[in-house]
């Protein structure tokens, strides 16, 4: 059983996989007034009010240029499952690992994405290379060294442009950060996720379903900047799911998932234009 439910684990989460701020705080304007008076007149001086661009809002108009980007990932992810049936109940722990380079054009909608997924203990491995242009979407799939398929779509998924680093950047920095670190090199906005932006990563990246019941433990989002340039995005996240598996050779079972995941996304380029072209 170990074998055959961990199997079906691991190729529905490649398979299933996509490759991974309130407003801005107000810009205070300072008035000082300063006055004299004697028995004959009074005088009374203002200072002029000036407005300058906050530090988050510079950054958030640098993330609002970036139509086109290209980027490494890399994904952790440890699920501790539990298999529940009529009979007894068995628990396995399950390390995902998974390295991903793309190119995501927001602009012109294609996409070029290839990812390697390593599942331990049984090291089994996944390479999965994903193109979306023209509205199409060319998937080639690499199971370890051997069989290799490819599958056209007419279709575009919807998580490579709302779930990128770049969409989930745009739409939290309209929102006031959690947390601030700054250093002499660096700036990280903390963003606590919206449970169902965490929910919807979760689905893709374990290729749950929405009969999945899934508790949201906790989601987090940072970004880090140099000086006014995206450089890192990270997602952190933590949820349990449960459901109901119906197996031809075991019948049906309960599997409760617990899933730990931080995933990683370097920025390497933005706005450079590249040519897209479908798997052979």
């Amino acid at each position: 059983m170990k074998k055959t439910t961990l199997a079906i684990l691991v190729v529905a989460l490649i398979l299933g996989a996509s490759g991974c701020i309130g407003s801005p705080s107000p810009t205070k304007t300072h008035t000082t007034s300063k006055a004299q008076h004697s028995t004959s007149e009074t005088t009374t001086t203002t200072s002029k009010t000036t407005t300058t661009a906050s530090p988050l809002e510079l950054l958030k108009s640098q993330v609002d240029t970036i139509g086109r980007f290209t980027y490494n990932g890399s994904t952790h992810v440890n699920l501790n499952i539990t298999v529940l049936l009529p009979n007894m109940t068995q628990t396995n722990s399950v390390a995902i690992y998974m390295i991903e380079r793309g190119y995501i054009d927001l602009d012109s909608m294609e996409a070029a994405i290839n990812t390697t997924t390593r599942a331990e203990p049984d090291n089994t491995t996944v390479t999965v290379v994903r193109v979306v242009k023209e509205g199409r979407t060319y998937t080639k799939t690499a199971l370890g060294s051997g069989v290799s398929f490819v599958n056209v779509t007419n279709d575009t998924p919807t998580f490579i442009w709302t779930y990128n680093p770049v969409s989930l950047a745009k739409k939290y920095i309209k929102r006031q950060p959690d947390e601030v670190l700054k250093n002499e090199r660096e700036t990280k906005l903390v963003y606590i996720l919206d449970w169902r932006d965490v929910r919807t990563l979760s689905m893709v990246y374990l290729a749950l379903t929405n009969e999945t019941g899934i508790v949201v433990k906790e989601g987090r989002l940072i970004l880090t900047f140099e000086g006014n340039q995206l450089k890192e995005v990270v997602v952190e996240y933590a949820v349990v799911a449960t459901s109901i598996v119906k197996d031809p050779a075991l019948g049906q079972m309960t599997v409760k998932i617990k899933a730990k995941g931080t995933v990683k996304y370097e920025i390497t380029s933005t706005n450079k234009k590249i040519e897209v072209e479908p798997p052979t």
